[in-house]
């Protein structure tokens, strides 16, 4: 065992030795086949990448000189942070998985090319290339982990972007609020219709809520049981809630399902429940005397 620890921290130390001497040919040759793919020319500025590969071939030497093959050690720390910044950069600037990870894939060609100029020993350099082999791919490997969490981070934020923007709550009156709901009503879209509609309630000071599923296209059972979920929220805030928007066959589905709306008032337009609020409110609608001189 302590032999081959000790052969195996030999081969570290000259894969490091050989990354830090030949750096600039490295760096040279490296950078040829990075400007030779279309889409690295075509996203990044050249300086912008020659200091990140620069920056990636010290890191390198300095992680295989100190640290174990596992890139997740503490010693591959700095190095994961630096592919973490490339990958997350790149995969807002739209590159592919692949193509972000061909940054570390592509420095294979140089350094192994430099390993056989410099080694006399096959067996020593059949031995360097498999362990370098390893590190560059797990390292490539983790680029496009690291980019395809930030790529799902993305359309998580752009996902709960469109369902605040598609769940509006809007003043109609003094104390009377409507909130239109278009689209599918699911458990996570529930939340966020609740937590708009709970704020409005308490900025607003409202005492009646309009829930309009005009441009819901069906409702079930899990529909039901979300709009009761939010009627019972705006209730313990202090608003009544009436829901409108109930069709003809949206009726007949919740009479088949048997589901239970108990006190909930339901109008079959929106118009029809401003009318109810205003009533409940204490305010009505009312032509003024020159609208009604005109219709005469």
């Amino acid at each position: 065992m302590a032999g081959k620890a000790l052969a195996l921290a030999k081969d570290r130390t000259r894969i490091s030795d050989i990354v830090t001497r030949n750096e600039d040919a490295l760096l040279s040759g490296w950078m040829e086949e990075q400007m030779a793919d279309k889409a690295v020319r075509k996203g990044l500025r050249e300086s912008d990448l020659r200091e990140q590969s620069r920056e990636f071939l010290r890191l390198l030497s300095d992680g295989v000189k100190t640290g174990s093959q596992n890139i997740q050690s503490g010693d591959w720390e700095p190095m994961r942070k630096m592919l973490s910044g490339i990958s997350r950069s790149r995969g807002e600037a739209g590159f592919s998985p692949s193509e972000t990870a061909t940054f570390v894939f592509s420095v294979k060609k140089p350094l192994f090319t430099q390993m056989r100029n410099e080694s006399k020993d096959a067996e020593a350099l059949a031995e360097d290339m498999w362990m370098a082999t390893q590190l560059l791919d797990s390292l490539g490997l983790y680029t496009t982990e690291v980019h395809q969490k930030a790529r799902e981070e993305v359309i998580a934020r752009q996902q709960q972007d469109m369902m605040e923007l598609s769940t509006p709550v809007v003043s109609l009156a003094d104390g009377i609020l409507a909130l239109p709901l278009i689209g599918t009503l699911d458990s996570a879209r529930t939340q966020v219709v609740m937590e708009s509609l709970l704020q409005r309630i308490v900025e607003t000071g409202s005492t009646v809520a309009i829930i309009d599923i005009t441009g819901v296209p069906t409702v079930d059972t899990l529909v039901a049981q979300h709009l009761l979920k939010t009627v019972t929220a705006a209730r313990l805030m202090g608003a009544d809630c009436i829901i409108s928007g109930i069709r003809p066959q949206i009726a007949q589905t919740i009479v088949h399902l048997g589901v239970e709306l108990g006190d909930v008032v339901t109008k079959a337009t929106l118009a029809s429940a401003f009318k109810v609020a205003l009533e409940r409110n204490g305010m009505a609608i009312a032509k003024t005397a020159k609208a009604a001189q005109e219709k005469k």
